[in-house]
């Protein structure tokens, strides 16, 4: 792996040295062993997976070349010393998620983050109604046309493609969206906020994002309180040369 171009790694490069069953026998020079190639194999799998439907770089199938250092991390963990710990992988997913949302909102058309989850986010949260009502749960599916119902009504499909689907979803306005879920049941306390600030910060694959759990109290089930007002926007950066801006004022909060 360390022969490959940087930036981006080409998906097909690990394909074919890792995807085909008699890849060895063509590329043995560039391993130790053949069972060391076999140990390999899951990884590259994983790398693959999440380099192009978590961690998308971009259209042509490339990867992120930190997405290996996270794949390894998830396998075997991150040593300190003695101590080996594993990180969740959540919050990052949630923090590129966040930053490909501002950049398609500046312009960007390529949506650099997991849109299998935002997709699936929007299916279980959102309904699309003309008239905005509290749904009954019992009757639901009769009353108020959900997220799928509204993509296959208008046909937003392979066979119309992109140039049909991006102007209509873009039209959408708040009068025409309603959320689709009251509330939440939270049966474990969770973590809203840093020490010494009302907010988390989520450090992602290429930048770090500010997650405010605190303005949304009664999606969680809990009294909405009026949340704390903060600059958050300090920290909503993107990585320049690997280097986390604001570091040190990270970690102090």
């Amino acid at each position: 792996m360390g022969k490959l171009p940087r930036p981006n790694i080409p998906l097909r490069k690990l394909y074919y040295r890792f995807g085909r069953a008699r890849a060895y026998e063509k590329f043995k020079e560039e391993f130790v062993s053949e069972e060391k190639w076999k140990e390999t194999r899951p990884l590259a799998f994983a790398i693959c997976l999440l380099g192009t439907m978590v961690f998308a770089q971009g259209p042509n199938y490339t990867i992120h070349p930190s997405v290996i250092m996270v794949t390894h991390a998830i396998f075997y963990g991150v040593d300190y010393g003695s101590a080996t710990k594993y990180y969740a992988l959540a919050p990052m997913i949630l923090a590129d998620i966040y930053r490909a949302l501002d950049k398609c909102q500046n312009g960007e058309r390529f949506f650099q983050g997991c849109n299998l989850i935002l997709q699936w986010w929007m299916m279980r949260h959102l309904i699309k109604t003309h008239n905005p009502e509290e749904p009954d749960p019992l009757r639901r599916s009769d009353q108020l046309a959900g997220h799928d119902w509204w993509m296959y009504h208008n046909h937003c499909n392979k066979t119309r493609g992109i140039k049909f689907c991006y102007p209509r979803l873009q039209g959408q306005r708040e009068e025409n969206v309603q959320w689709s879920i009251k509330c939440l049941r939270v049966t474990k306390q969770m973590v809203i906020r840093a020490q010494k600030v009302p907010y988390l910060i989520f450090a992602g694959l290429r930048g770090t994002r500010p997650y405010a759990l605190g303005r949304v109290l009664r999606q969680l089930g809990k009294k909405q309180e009026i949340p704390q007002i903060a600059n958050m926007k300090k920290f909503a950066t993107d990585h320049e040369d690997e280097r986390i801006s604001y570091v040190e004022d990270i970690r102090r909060t």
